[in-house]
């Protein structure tokens, strides 16, 4: 297992999307975002459920840094309850896990 992780999110707008990305990469939190336009959810929340149109959130990080990205993610998002899941890499690329790394330890 490496340390690098992938975070995932989903936003209800576009420009919620833009914001949360921007603040990840530019405060070097993240070292890449994918935004990923118009996916469906249907989903269960306060006793109904719901079918929104949302935008996906992949963000490329370290396990060290997860916390950072998810208070990111909390203060920014629009949702009471925003998705924040951690996934680890197992394997991967060494030159795009260096990268990764290097990115996110740009400031430090």
């Amino acid at each position: 297992m490496t340390d690098v992780c992938t975070v995932m999110t989903t936003c209800g707008s576009e420009e919620t999307a833009l914001t949360i990305a921007a603040a990840l990469v530019d405060q070097a939190y993240a070292a890449c975002v994918n935004i990923v336009p118009s996916i469906k959810s249907y989903y269960y929340f306060k006793g109904e459920t719901h079918l929104d149109e949302e935008v996906m959130l992949i963000i490329k990080t370290t396990r060290e840094l997860f916390p950072q990205v998810s208070e990111v993610i909390t203060d920014l998002h629009t949702y009471e309850v925003p998705e924040i899941l951690m996934f680890p890499i197992e394997e991967g690329s060494e030159p795009f896990l260096d990268w990764i790394r290097q990115s996110v330890n740009r400031l430090a």
